[in-house]
């Protein structure tokens, strides 16, 4: 309990880290929180913190991306979203709408927006890499309660950071939590990668199917 409490002591604030990433100009950053929740709460409350990051003419960007977006999908729109937008954060989920992740998507890719909380499912697929991926914890809640991350689901999370023609490094940053801390985050980077299983399997329905096809 001790250790657990001093690990709390520990554990940074979110606008304290995202300060320390832009004098290290280590932004833009793919900040992975396993809730989606946890990732809307996250760019509101850097959002309410006053965290501008991005220049006048990339606001004004945002703000032209945004008009166009809501005249075409106005009920896509939200709007509690909107003002942390327009200072360069924002999150991404799979609770959010195709169109408003889209939307969230292309501007991250143009380099408008700066700091995307996102859970897991960005690091699968959706092509959004980072100067710097930030993992606010090492462990996730399973089917069986929580769990470590495996050596796998740490290494495409980190994936996510370097550009292609842009950056010749790739940052990733693991945060103190109250459940891990450096000797953790040790043990990942070191673990050997899993071997992979196949989730194929063949069923009768699949071979009359192929029959039907020819």
């Amino acid at each position: 309990a001790n250790d657990r409490q001093m690990r709390r002591r520990l554990v940074p604030h979110v606008e304290t880290t995202v300060g320390q990433l832009v004098a290290a100009n280590m932004l833009p950053a793919v900040w992975f929180i396993f809730s989606r929740k946890g990732c809307d709460q996250a760019a509101y409350y850097l959002a309410e913190c006053g965290a501008k990051l991005v220049t006048r003419t990339e606001e004004r960007e945002i703000s032209y991306a945004l008009d166009d977006f809501a005249s075409k999908n106005p009920d896509a729109v939200r709007p509690e979203a909107v003002a942390p937008l327009l200072l360069g954060i924002a999150s991404h989920h799979a609770g959010l709408l195709p169109g408003w992740k889209g939307l969230v998507e292309n501007l991250f890719q143009r380099g408008l927006l700066k700091v995307v909380f996102a859970t897991e499912t960005l690091a699968a697929g959706v092509n959004m890499p980072a100067r710097c991926s930030v993992m606010s914890a090492l462990s996730k809640r399973g089917d069986n309660g929580p769990r470590s991350l495996t050596s796998n689901e740490f290494a495409q999370m980190c994936g996510r950071a370097g550009r292609r023609g842009f950056d010749t490094v790739g940052h990733v940053v693991a945060c103190q939590s109250p459940f891990e801390g450096p000797e953790e985050a040790f043990a990942l980077v070191a673990a050997p990668p899993e071997n992979l299983r196949s989730q194929f399997s063949i069923s009768y329905g699949m071979v009359l199917n192929l029959l039907r096809a020819g």
